[in-house]
């Protein structure tokens, strides 16, 4: 997937999002029409929300189409893994769910995260009453092996067992207010963050406060710019940190960014 198919898709979505909304507006309209017996102020009143989503729907899909010719394109693809790369950029996809995206500073797809679950309910049910739901992310490679899985318990302050690609559990991550640690088999504190603002965190070791991960959003690097149409789209840094604690630092983007619109 290069950054243009990215945009493609959401572009995709959006469209069909209004599509659904109006044929709903349209559907009601004349079900309502029917019940009230001609009542045409009442019908119309009653299809104000879908209309309403159906043009916000619209307007993004306007917004984004407008912006894409600005896009700087690259056609540059390799074989990688989101453990395999030490600075990412991270893309929403429009989803019930949190499904993530990560690309290269030089527009090459490293990879994903999202929601093991699937089906055309999950786009019905309100998105807030789906964070309350036990949940399982995949964190996969660009070719869509798995490299970690995390299991997160009921409610959004659950906790989240961390995976390796073999189902080994390496962690526990549980939040505590606005700082939340990573525990080992036998209960110690080994890792923790803080959520500084929206979309942006830093995780250390606990011991020697040592940062390993941190994300940010609001700036874009020099030449990471032309590649991305969002100059807010968050960064996720990594510094000297080994395979397994970057499986930890993605446990902080499964709670911190979840509740992020997407």
């Amino acid at each position: 997937m290069t950054i243009s198919e990215y945009y493609d898709r959401v572009l995709k979505i959006y469209k069909g999002e209004a599509v659904v909304y109006f044929l709903a507006s349209g559907c009601c309209f004349g079900l309502l029409l029917f019940l009230t017996k001609g009542n045409y102020l009442v019908s119309g009143l009653g299809i104000i929300p879908f209309f309403i989503l159906g043009c916000v729907s619209l307007n993004r899909f306007g917004m984004l189409f407008l912006k894409k010719g600005e896009l700087r394109e690259t056609e540059e693809r390799r074989r990688t893994s989101p453990l395999g790369e030490t600075q990412l950029f991270i893309a929403f996809l429009p989803s019930p769910t949190l499904h993530l995206l990560f690309f290269t500073g030089d527009g090459v797809y490293a990879g994903s995260l999202k929601d093991k679950r699937s089906n055309i309910w999950m786009w019905i049910i309100p998105a807030s009453l789906l964070l309350f739901m036990p949940r399982r992310y995949l964190l996969v490679d660009n070719e869509g092996n798995p490299v970690a899985e995390y299991k997160v318990k009921h409610g959004m302050n659950g906790s989240i067992s961390i995976m390796d690609a073999n189902r080994q559990e390496i962690g526990v991550y549980k939040q505590e207010m606005r700082l939340s640690g990573v525990m080992n088999e036998y209960g110690i504190r080994q890792y923790e963050g803080k959520m500084e603002h929206a979309a942006a965190f830093k995780v250390v070791q606990a011991i020697n406060k040592r940062p390993f991960a941190e994300c940010n959003s609001g700036w874009m690097p020099a030449y990471a710019s032309g590649r991305f149409l969002d100059a807010n789209m968050p960064v996720l840094t990594f510094t000297e940190a080994t395979e397994n604690e970057k499986r930890i630092a993605f446990s902080y983007c499964v709670d911190y960014l979840q509740g992020q619109n997407h």
